[in-house]
């Protein structure tokens, strides 16, 4: 699957640096997935916790704190991944090309995603009413699924078709 016109802009960005972001994809994806894991879960605490107003309040300001911020290792994760892809894809097998072509793909429905997320993130914070808070989390439990599928097709890759793995000779 050839990169689309965002990822080879970014691509073509990143391949003048004299840095490897590519080398730091597979730490940062590490964050990019627990961070919203974590946002979500203390959003349903705060939920939960209606009857202490003080509490659910700062359990809900450190969930949109931490949801930020997994929006932020999200997108970090995502230009990693495109400064590492095209070597990747080469590396692998054919077979492995099928899925690492799922793999970005799923990425940029991701990005776009949690984007629209934000948006409605930021909706909600600013009307403050119960059933917008309700359908945000439920919006951002269904995206965080697809993140965990997305995570599960790049161990697949690492660890059955051998991507991103540098062997010496």
């Amino acid at each position: 699957m050839a990169f689309s016109s965002v990822d080879n802009m970014i691509y073509k960005a990143l391949e003048s640096s004299p840095f490897d972001f590519g080398f730091y994809h597979p730490y940062v994806v590490d964050f990019a997935l627990v961070v919203p894991i974590m946002a979500i879960f203390l959003h349903f605490v705060s939920l939960l916790m209606q009857s202490d107003e003080n509490t659910s309040k700062a359990f809900m300001k450190v969930a949109n704190l931490m949801f930020f911020m997994g929006i932020a290792f999200i997108v970090v994760a995502y230009i990693t991944g495109v400064a590492e892809g095209p070597d990747v894809r080469n590396a692998v097998s054919i077979e492995g090309r099928g899925i690492y072509d799922a793999h970005q793909s799923l990425g940029i429905y991701i990005i776009i995603v949690y984007l629209l997320l934000m948006f409605m993130k930021i909706v909600s914070l600013i009307v403050k009413k119960e059933p917008v808070r309700y359908l945000f989390g439920t919006f951002f439990f269904f995206a965080l699924l697809m993140l965990i599928y997305q995570d599960f097709i790049g161990v697949s890759l690492v660890y059955d078709y051998g991507a991103g793995v540098v062997c010496a000779k």
